[in-house]
């Protein structure tokens, strides 16, 4: 955390915009008759709150990691974080359309569940690249040495790893994948004949696939921390 708010300081005094505004702000507090130190107060303080708000915006737009790898192209883990990225898009369109308020709240839910499990997405899929690479230079040793049952098991732990990592966000992709289909049908059916009883439940339904969905990505995002710290 003091890490991160340390970053969001530096960029701040990088951008010229935050600068104005501190250097108003110590400006004002001057011009008042302030003392010397609380002007610098004053001025310091403003830049505090652009670094806290610089980083609520990067935070509610692209993920703070200006120096991840790209994903590698033609992977599976890379079509499933482009499907994911689809559904997401799917799911702000949906968002935007007139929509009962029963759906539009859990469609709201989605759309922001979506943004979560897009970032913990890319940050598995990486994993899986890095675990590529791993297994790659692994299979060289094994090549090397072919009698070494050490290397050859090391390379199977690790693919057995990646084949977790793969089976599982390809399930949480699917369920994001479920759960605008069902936010489709519900918004087809309020606009055809009302959100009745059964429509707030099915909302209802919705929200606890949600819940779901959500904790399936907590666990991919421990679990591919947990692969990078092992290679």
């Amino acid at each position: 955390m003091a890490g991160s708010f340390a970053s969001r300081a530096a960029r701040a005094l990088r951008d010229p915009w935050s600068l104005i505004a501190a250097g108003i702000g110590a400006g004002s507090a001057w011009a008042i008759g302030l003392p010397v130190g609380a002007v610098g107060l004053v001025g310091a303080g403003m830049l505090g709150v652009a670094a806290v708000v610089g980083g609520a915006v990067r935070e509610a737009g692209e993920p703070d990691e200006p120096d991840a790898p790209p994903l590698r192209k033609g992977t599976v883990q890379a079509g499933l974080v482009a499907t994911l990225q689809g559904y997401r898009r799917d799911l702000q369109h949906l968002q935007r359309t007139q929509l009962a308020p029963a759906v539009a709240m859990s469609a709201a839910q989605a759309v922001e569940a979506a943004r979560t499990a897009d970032s913990v997405a890319n940050r598995v899929a990486r994993a899986v690249d890095a675990v590529d690479d791993a297994v790659g230079r692994a299979e060289d040793v094994a090549r090397r040495m072919p009698r070494s049952g050490e290397v050859r098991a090391s390379v199977g732990r690790m693919l057995e790893r990646r084949r977790g990592l793969l089976e599982k966000l390809t399930a949480a992709v699917e369920e994001v994948g479920e759960v605008y289909a069902k936010l489709l049908e519900l918004s087809t059916t309020a606009a055809l004949a009302g959100v009745d009883t059964d429509g707030v439940t099915e909302a209802s339904q919705v929200n606890d696939s949600l819940d779901a969905i959500r904790g399936a990505f907590a666990e991919l995002e421990t679990d591919a921390s947990t692969t990078r710290a092992l290679l």
